[in-house]
C-alpha cells in the first residue's frame, strides 16, 4: 500500500515523530480493515436498496428535535482577535478576522476543555425533549474533536487535553439512550495551509473552495474513522465547500458502506443527500410531506461560542424555540437547535436556561411533538397543527381574544376537546358553526404556549378554506397567500424560499370579472404569470427600484449579507378579464414567468438573473370585479 505524508505547518518533537509514525502504522491496518468490510459482499448495500427502504428515513423523522453543538478552538477567542469584536459567525473567526494557519495553531495548543462534562449535555439535550445530537467533529477550521489517524491536528494529539471529545460523547449518548450524528465540514482551513482558495468577493479564504484530489482522499479516510470508532451515527451533516459530483457520490458511498441506516444531509451536494437542510432557522411556509427536512437554529447570529454576544430576554427566547419547534413538526421537519460551548467546556448559562425552559414545555406537550404527522390545514391565521392518532393537536401561536377558537372547515366528527397541559384534561366546549368547529377555549393554562388536543372519529375530512367574494368583488392579498418554497440538494444555495403564491377563493355571482392589480416590486422589471380557470396571463410589471449592484452581494454561506432593496411605490395594473361561474373553487397561481433552475457552482449561481430567484413582489390588492 502506497501512504502519501502531508507536511505540517509546525515542527515536531521526537516524541512526535514517533506519535506520527505509529499513526501511520494505524492508518495502514484501518484502511485495510476498511477495505475488507466494504469489499464483503455480506456487508454490503447498495445505495438504491437503501433509498427504496422508507424505514430509514421514516426513523429519522421521527425524532424531530436534535442539539447541534458547534465547538472547537474558535470557542478560545469567542469572537474577539487582537482586542476587537468580530463581527459575523464566531465559529469561522479564522476566515473573518485573516486569521494566518500558524496563528490559528496557536490557539489551539491551548485548548484544554478540562470542564466538559458530557453526561450533563446528554442529559441537558434528554430533558428538553430531544432525540439526537450532533456534535462538529471537523468545522471549517481542520480542527477535528476525535482522535484521528490522519493528522495531528486534532483535540488528542494537538492539545494539553489529550481525550477524545467524541469519543465520550458518543459514550454518554449510549448510557442515556440518545442517538448521535456527526457535523463534517468539506471545506479544510488547514489542509491547504497558506494555500487556501480565496472568495474573490471579498478576498477571504472561502466557504466554498474546492476540493482536492489529496484533500477528498484525506477526508474519506477521517470519514470511514468517524463511521467505524463511535458505534452507530445516525446523521452525517456535511456542510459547505464545492466537491464534484464524483466527490459527492464517494461520500455518500463512504457513509452508506459503512453504516447503511446512517442518513445524509443535503449539504453533501449534487443530489446525493437523503434529506434537504434547511437554511439557517429558515421554515417553510406549508407542509413538506414528499421530502425529509431539518432546520438547523441558533439563539443568536452566531453558531460558535462570542463572549460578547447577547440573546433576548430569557422567557421571550423559551417561547421563540418552543414556536419554531411546534411550527417545523407541524410542517413535517426536524430541529436541530444549536449550543456553542465555551473553550473550557461549559455550557453558557444562558443557553441552558433556555434548554430548561424548553423541556418544561415538552415535559408536558412532547406527545404534540413526537410521532405527530404535519398539519391537514392549509393555513391557520392563529397558530399550526400537527396530526396524531385520531388527534389533532393545535398550537395555539396567538390565543384569541374572545377565549374561543375556530378551526376552519374541519367536518370530522368531533369526541373531545381539551387542552393537553391541563391536567384534569377537562373536556371543552364545542359547536360547528358555518362548517367550523368552534371551540370555547376557557383561559391560558401555559404562558409558553398553549395545545389544544381535538379528538375525532372516523376519517380525517377537512374542507378547503375558500376566500369568498361579496356582491360581485373578491379582494385578495398577500397576507391570505400560501407561499411555496422549491427545495432541492443540488448545491448550498438550491433554495428558493419564495418561488410561487396561490390563493383559493369563489365569487357570488357568475359572470365576466375583471382582473386588478396593485402591487410594488424591488426589481426594475419582471415578468409574472396569473395562472386561473386553465388561462394563463403574462405580464410584465415595473418598479422604480435601480438595479442593485452585483458586487455589492455576498453569498458566502451563512453570512450572506445582500443589500436590501426596499419595495418601490404602489402601482396598479389590469391583469386581464376571466369568466367565473358562483360558488365554483377557483385556484390563484402568481409564479415567475421564467422557471429557476438550480445551478451547482457559485459562479454559476452568480452568473444568473437575480430576479428569478425569488418573486419579489409585495401584493397590496388583487381584486377580481365583475363587469357591468
Amino acid at each position: 500500500m502506497m501512504i502519501c505524508l502531508r507536511a505540517s505547518h509546525h515542527f515536531f518533537s521526537n516524541h512526535s515523530i514517533m506519535k506520527f509514525i505509529l499513526k501511520i502504522l494505524v492508518t495502514c491496518f484501518f484502511l485495510s480493515a476498511c477495505q475488507f468490510k466494504i469489499n464483503n459482499p455480506k456487508q454490503t448495500l447498495s445505495y438504491s436498496q437503501i433509498e427504496g427502504t422508507p424505514d430509514r428515513i421514516e426513523t429519522w423523522k421521527a425524532m424531530k428535535f436534535g442539539m447541534f453543538i458547534h465547538w472547537g478552538v474558535y470557542s478560545i477567542p469567542a469572537g474577539v482577535w487582537k482586542g476587537k469584536q468580530i463581527e459575523k459567525l464566531g465559529e469561522q473567526i479564522m476566515r473573518h478576522a485573516r486569521i494566518p494557519v500558524n496563528e490559528y495553531e496557536a490557539i489551539a495548543k491551548q485548548f484544554n476543555p478540562v470542564n466538559f462534562d458530557p453526561d450533563a449535555i446528554v442529559k441537558m439535550a434528554k430533558n428538553a425533549g430531544m432525540k439526537y445530537i450532533i456534535l462538529t467533529a471537523k468545522h471549517h477550521d481542520g480542527f477535528a474533536m476525535f482522535e484521528t489517524a490522519t493528522t495531528n491536528y486534532d483535540i488528542v494529539d494537538f492539545t494539553p487535553y489529550k481525550k477524545d471529545i467524541l469519543k465520550q460523547l458518543a459514550d454518554a449518548c449510549k448510557r442515556h439512550n440518545l442517538k448521535l450524528g456527526v457535523y463534517y465540514s468539506t471545506p479544510d482551513w488547514h489542509f491547504n495551509g497558506d494555500d487556501q482558495e480565496i472568495n474573490p468577493v471579498d478576498n477571504k479564504i472561502s466557504v466554498f473552495g474546492k476540493v482536492s484530489k489529496a484533500n477528498e482522499d484525506y477526508q474519506v479516510n477521517q470519514l470511514k474513522e468517524l463511521l467505524s470508532n463511535y458505534g452507530d451515527i445516525v446523521e452525517v451533516f456535511f456542510d459547505m465547500g464545492e466537491p464534484t459530483a464524483a466527490q459527492s457520490k464517494r461520500f455518500k458511498e463512504t457513509v452508506l458502506e459503512l453504516q447503511p441506516d446512517c442518513l445524509i444531509n443535503g449539504r453533501v451536494m449534487n443530489d446525493q443527500g437523503d434529506f434537504i437542510t434547511m437554511p439557517d432557522n429558515h421554515l417553510p411556509d406549508v407542509p413538506l410531506d414528499t421530502i425529509a427536512w431539518e432546520t438547523p437554529g441558533t439563539f443568536y447570529h452566531t453558531w460558535g461560542y462570542k463572549s460578547w454576544v447577547k440573546g433576548a430576554p430569557l422567557d421571550k427566547q423559551i417561547k421563540n424555540q418552543v414556536k419554531k419547534l411546534s411550527k417545523i413538526a407541524s410542517l413535517g421537519g426536524n430541529f436541530l437547535l444549536n449550543i456553542g460551548p465555551k473553550s473550557d467546556g461549559t455550557v453558557v448559562q444562558y443557553e441552558q436556561e433556555v434548554l430548561k425552559g424548553v423541556g418544561e414545555w415538552m415535559t408536558l406537550h412532547a406527545e404534540a411533538i413526537h410521532g405527530t404527522k404535519s398539519t391537514p390545514f392549509k393555513k391557520l391565521d392563529w397558530g399550526y397543527c400537527t396530526q396524531g392518532n385520531q388527534k389533532l393537536y393545535f398550537h395555539l401561536f396567538d390565543y384569541p381574544k374572545d377565549k374561543k377558537l375556530v378551526i376552519p372547515g374541519l367536518v370530522s366528527n368531533i369526541s373531545n376537546a381539551y387542552i393537553l397541559a391541563d391536567s384534569t384534561k377537562k373536556s371543552l366546549i364545542f359547536n360547528k358553526v358555518n362548517g367550523d368547529i368552534v371551540v370555547n377555549l376557557g383561559g391560558q393554562i401555559n404562558p409558553v404556549l398553549d395545545v389544544l388536543v381535538v379528538e375525532y372519529q372516523d376519517d380525517l375530512v377537512i374542507n378547503p378554506i375558500v376566500i369568498k367574494g361579496k356582491e360581485g368583488v373578491v379582494n385578495l392579498n398577500d397576507s391570505q397567500a400560501i407561499k411555496h418554497g422549491k427545495y432541492g440538494k443540488l448545491s448550498y444555495r438550491s433554495i428558493i424560499k419564495d418561488n410561487f403564491r396561490t390563493w383559493d377563493f369563489s365569487v357570488d355571482q357568475t359572470g365576466t370579472y375583471e382582473i386588478m392589480l396593485t402591487y410594488a416590486t424591488k426589481y426594475e422589471e419582471k415578468e409574472f404569470l396569473f395562472e386561473i380557470k386553465n388561462q394563463s396571463f403574462k405580464v410584465n410589471l415595473k418598479g422604480n427600484q435601480k438595479k442593485e449592484n452585483e458586487k455589492e452581494q455576498l453569498f458566502d454561506g451563512n453570512e450572506t449579507k445582500q443589500k436590501k432593496p426596499s419595495f418601490s411605490k404602489f402601482k396598479t395594473v389590469k391583469i386581464g378579464e376571466v369568466q367565473m361561474v358562483n360558488s365554483e373553487l377557483n385556484h390563484l397561481v402568481l409564479k415567475s414567468a421564467k422557471d429557476y433552475q438550480f445551478k451547482y457552482s457559485l459562479k454559476e449561481f452568480h452568473a444568473q438573473d437575480r430576479s428569478n430567484r425569488s418573486l419579489g413582489i409585495n401584493v397590496k390588492d388583487l381584486v377580481f370585479k365583475l363587469k357591468e
